[in-house]
Parts: structure tokens; sequence; C-alpha cells
């Protein structure tokens, strides 16, 4: 296990090209930089080398699964409504950001499939319609091949990372941009008060206490016998060395000026911003669905640590440093943030509030009717995958069980369907939220 270790360094600020004799580790990092690696490095990041596991028996799930094919059914029916909204275009796109392993995708397209069946409306709603999936690894975007297998034929996959650079044109006229649990996993710096005001947290590699050059990380971290070695420590730096951080949070987060030491450290994500700046050039005309998990403002700048970052499998209290490239690390987003951030790069704010909002403006219900509809998609599911069919078979053989009570781990199928629907329709006070952005 990796562990971690903090220290503040009233050092002095290292200049680009110095080495370790200026006072500060050689291989320092930026705390953003870091989870950014750990995700989606090439060689050792989470995302980049096909080891994350989606759904039951994974490594997390997230509603676009757990309500399969409820979650694509909202998803196709507000796209429906939007596109007669916009005209009916001959053209319309739906745009996934980061599809994970393309359930939503295949569920989006299978409810057009079968409402153009009986439908004429969505017959030529289905004739205008393309999906788009903008991804930034490279072995996902082959799950969700595998995942899609025929259907795989009417989409476009987009390599690319729109957080850190814009498209080169808009993708069309008109579309409906989706981004389900994007924004939580944007690298996010980390923010602490000190004697002298805010500080930028960094991170150092260290084996025996010596720090690590950054061009090594990929070769210690990718190799099983060398990670159990590496150690990490956090350097804490002044928020003036870092002049575009200090623009950002001038702007967006004045009431951290007067960071105090021993406050909560606050986590702020610039690409955020970025990231709707970017989506706006997308199309001339869209609607962007962003749900996440987050709070407010207030929130962000009072709780604790442990309920604002998180890494691993939910609920396991693993930390960031504990198995960086093994583990998820994902973040509370701050919908504060995102909602000035979007008004800034030109979006209207058309709703926002718990994520069973997006029920409601799709018009499709997710009642007690929707938990039989669940149970049957999840137990076809499991026994593909118990008949060996399906990218995701070996660990989801053992997940899902037809047992009253739960054994070895495994949730009833009917258990679990019921408490998605719960969570998912839970008010004001979900954790999940839904921001309905339109231009």
């Amino acid at each position: 296990m990796v562990a971690a270790a903090v220290a503040m360094s009233p050092a002095p600020r290292r200049r680009p090209g110095s080495g370790a004799g200026d006072g500060l580790p050689a291989g320092l990092l930026s705390y953003s930089e870091f989870v950014d690696l750990a995700l989606f490095d090439p060689t050792w990041g989470y995302y980049s080398t096909g080891g994350v596991r989606f759904g039951e028996g994974g490594h997390y799930d997230t509603y676009p699964l757990a309500l399969s094919p409820l979650f694509g059914r909202m998803v196709a029916h507000y796209a429906e409504r939007t596109w007669r909204r916009r005209g009916r275009p001959a053209h319309f796109e739906i745009c996934e950001l980061g599809a994970g392993n393309g359930q939503l995708c295949l569920d989006t397209l299978l409810t057009i499939d079968a409402r153009a069946l009986r439908n004429p409306g969505w017959q030529r709603f289905r004739a205008a319609t393309r999906y788009r999936v903008v991804e930034r690894s490279a072995a996902l975007a082959r799950r969700q091949r595998q995942t899609l297998g025929p259907l795989a034929a009417r989409v476009t996959w987009q390599r690319a990372d729109l957080a850190q650079r814009p498209v080169h044109r808009p993708f069309g006229a008109a579309g409906l941009i989706v981004a389900n649990e994007v924004l939580d996993c944007l690298p996010h710096h980390k923010l602490v008060g000190t004697a002298r005001g805010a500080g930028v947290v960094h991170v150092v590699a260290e084996i025996d206490r010596r720090p690590q050059p950054r061009p090594r990380l990929a070769a210690l971290l990718s190799d099983e016998r060398t990670r159990r070695r590496v150690r990490f420590r956090e350097v804490v730096r002044p928020l003036a060395e870092s002049p575009a951080l200090h623009d950002f949070v001038d702007r967006y987060y004045p009431e951290l000026r007067a960071l105090r030491a021993g406050a909560p450290p606050v986590f702020v994500a610039p690409r955020i911003a970025t990231l709707l700046a970017h989506t706006a050039g997308c199309y001339q005309h869209a609607d962007a669905l962003w749900i996440d998990y987050g709070d407010e403002r207030r929130f962000h700048l009072r709780a604790l640590e442990s309920r604002k970052a998180f890494a691993g499998p939910p609920r396991t209290g693993r930390r960031v440093y504990d198995a960086p490239g093994a583990d998820d690390i994902t973040f509370m987003v701050d919908f504060t943030l995102a909602a000035d951030a979007a008004r800034d790069a030109g979006w209207r704010i058309a709703c926002y509030g718990p994520q069973a909002e997006l029920a409601r403006l799709s018009g499709v219900r997710v009642d007690a009717g929707a938990v039989d509809e669940i149970v049957h998609q999840r137990a076809l599911v499991w026994m593909l995958a118990l008949a060996g069919v399906g990218a995701e078979r070996d660990w989801r053989r053992g997940a899902i069980g037809f047992r009253r009570d739960p054994t070895a781990g495994a949730e009833p199928v009917r258990r679990y369907a019921e408490r998605s629907v719960r969570e998912f329709n839970r008010g004001a006070r979900a954790t999940f939220k839904l921001l309905l952005l339109r231009r």
C-alpha cells in the first residue's frame, strides 16, 4: 500500500529548470497534476490501463447502470423533446462526455429504436439523430464498442479532452450534451490555510525518503514491485506562486483570500470552468445535462476533507495516496463554481436541482413499476455473465443473487433495484444534482 505523509515547507520557490538544490524536491507535482496522472497517465493511470470495473461486482456503480434501462430512456426522451423544441432539425446529435462502459449509450439508442417502431415522429427523430462519444481513454472507448456491438456503427468516437482543449470546429448545429459523473473526476487543486494565507498543496513521491524525479513515476508506479515502496509527501507552497490558479481563485473563490490555518482544505477545479467554456463551442444551439454528486459553496468551505475527496470503492475509507493508479479518485462537485463558470461561458441555467428532475423533464416515470423492469434488466445481464457473455462478465458473476438475504457480498437483485430507485428519487437534499444548461 502507498501511504501519505504531510509536511509544511517554507522553502524558496523552485524555478523552472532548477534542481533539488534550491530547497524543493526535484519531483514536485501540484496536487492537481498528481490526480490527473493517477487517473489518466498512459502507463499507470486508472482509466488509461482499462482496469476500471463498472457495475455490480466492480469498483463502483453509476445511476445509468443502476437504473438501466430507465436512465437511458430518460436521456432519449429528453433528447427527443429537445429536438422538437429546436424545430425538428434534419441533423441532431446526442453527445456523451466520458461514456464509461457504454451502457447509457446502449440504452439510449435502444429506446430510440423501440419508440421508432411504433411512432412516426420518433422515426423522424431516429433518422435525424447521431450519437457522439467524447472519450479521453482509448481503453474505455474499446470497452464501449464491445458493449454496443452492432450499434457501434451509429456512434462517432471523438478522442479528446475538452477540459483542456477546445474543439477545432463545432460538431453540428443542434445537439444535447450529456455528462454523467464527469465533473467529479476532473483534477482538483487542494488549498489549505497557513499563517501567511492560502497555500497550494504539492506532492512529491519518495522511496526511502529520497524524492523521485517526475520522469521516473511511470516506471515506479506501473511495476508492482516498486509501487509498494513509494510514499507520498505533501508540500505546501504560497498561492501567489501559481499566478493562473491565483487569478482563478480571485475570480471564483473570493472567500479563500482569508483562508485561515486550521480550516478544512478546499478543493478547486479550474478545469470545470474550462470544460464548460469548451462545450459551449460544440454546437450552435444545445442543451447540456450535467449530473453529478456535489453541493454549493457553503458546503465546500466548511466540510471536512473526507467528505469532499474520495478514492477507491465507495464507503471503503480509502485515501487518495493509498493506491494511485489502482483506485478511482473523485471529488464532490462545487455547483456554485459550475453555475458561475457556465454563465461566463454563455450558457443559460434552465434548471438546477436533484437528479430526479431528469425524470420530470423527460416525462419518464421512475416509480415502483420501474423496479420490475430494472430487475429484469439486471438479471439478464447477470445471467449473460454466468454464461460467459459480455466484456465485464468476470466480475459480475458473483455480484447479484436472488436470495432474500445477501450472502458473500451479493445483494438480492430486487433489493438493489428498490434501493436505487429510492435514492434516485430523493428530494432537495439529494447528493446527486442535475444542472441543465441551454444556449
